[in-house]
């Protein structure tokens, strides 16, 4: 906290940003959140920290600084932060293929997938071929056995599409073969206790009693029941299995790892740890060629499964992400399941991430997240 910061009831912000600070307060008066958070730092100085309205359905239970909430896929950032590490140590290489790590990776035609293919989701593995449950992915073994054993949907490289669920699972036994412990071991290791955050893929049971509750929005229960958006792209990518709010409610669901759909943390928490990434230089967390090699774009094009046009990293960052990102084309990032973000701006030195428990139907930029965004980027 600096003497420039205002402190209020829904947190604290650095004077000139009194429009952010209104815009979420208002949101939250108007109905638009039920809980949620929003943060900023700008090279270690905290601009934004914001919280505040209900953990619950019922709002008997406030949000508060150190409430947390499963971000879904805003996680795929954080984990691509432990595979640039290795990268950097030079323990991961992408040029390398996959089944060099993980030998049973190379059945059914998948022995020349590069890391860099499957890391960009160009590997043709979005999806499960056998019908699974949600509870199938407290079964780490099970589920990433199926994907070793099974052919991809596309020749590697020939489309882009997105992998939502199972990236998580593949990226995630590579970080094990190689460093012999799970993306949440590697997470606390390598990001969380150093920096004294609140970031967990397999939330320990002492942090449950202020995990905010997921809420699904009309908006979420409508974007995937519109014909116009089911396709077998979708289908396979999202709805084998599909994502239910009752199941990531449950402690079962919190304490395991599924490293690209249960992550659990604040914005806060996010903000600081890519304001970590984004110092490198200083850190030294890894070097600054690693650092621009990773945050720049591996492949553009129309992402099949996202319907729409996408930029990938190496590491599997969005890089730009429209206005969601602000206003640098070097923003890189990645969005969440229902609203949430978080993303690095080097150019401005911004880090930046909005968490909420409401969930809504945007695939590519909740709304709420974006105004709060344009605001910042008007002051600064």
């Amino acid at each position: 906290m600096t003497a420039d910061n205002e402190i209020t009831d829904l947190g604290e912000f650095n004077k000139k940003f009194e429009d952010t600070y209104k815009l979420f307060k208002k949101n939250l008066e108007n109905d638009e959140e039920v809980g949620a958070s929003f943060a900023v730092y700008q090279n270690g100085e905290v601009l934004v920290d914001l919280y505040g309205g209900h953990r619950d359905r019922d709002k008997k239970n406030k949000w508060d600084a150190n409430t947390i909430v499963n971000i879904h896929s805003t996680s795929k950032g954080i984990v691509a932060m432990i595979v640039a590490k290795l990268i950097d140590n030079g323990d991961l290489d992408l040029e390398k293929n996959v089944a060099d790590y993980w030998p049973e990776f190379a059945d059914s035609g998948k022995e020349e997938i590069k890391v860099k293919t499957l890391l960009s989701h160009q590997a043709g593995m979005y999806g499960w071929r056998q019908p699974i449950d949600e509870t199938d992915f407290y079964k780490w073994d099970f589920v990433v056995d199926l994907l070793a054993k099974q052919a991809p949907y596309h020749k590697a490289k020939e489309k882009i599409c997105y992998h939502p669920k199972t990236i998580g699972f593949l990226v995630g036994e590579l970080i094990k073969r190689i460093t012999g412990k799970s993306v949440g071991r590697n997470l606390e290791d390598l990001l969380n206790y150093p920096l004294e955050t609140k970031c967990f893929i397999g939330t320990p049971s002492m942090y449950h009693d202020n995990i905010a509750e997921l809420i699904s929005s009309e908006s979420l229960r409508k974007a995937f029941s519109n014909p116009k958006n089911v396709d077998e792209y979708l289908i396979t990518a999202f709805l084998n299995p599909a994502n239910r709010t009752k199941t990531a409610n449950t402690s079962e669901w919190r304490l395991a790892e599924i490293p690209a759909m249960n992550c659990h943390s604040n914005s806060r928490s996010l903000a600081k740890i890519y304001d970590f990434f984004l110092s490198h230089k200083n850190n030294k967390f890894i070097s600054s060629d690693t650092f621009d090699l990773l945050t720049s774009v591996a492949i553009s094009g129309d992402d099949q499964v996202m319907k729409s046009p996408m930029q990938w990293s190496y590491v599997g960052y969005s890089v730009g992400g429209g206005k969601l990102f602000g206003k640098s084309s070097q923003a890189f990032g990645h969005t969440g399941w229902g609203g949430s973000m978080a993303y690095g701006d080097p150019e401005n030195g911004i880090s930046c991430a909005y968490t909420m428990n409401l969930l809504t139907g945007s695939m590519l930029g909740d709304q709420r997240a974006l105004k709060l965004v344009e605001t910042v980027y008007d002051t600064i």
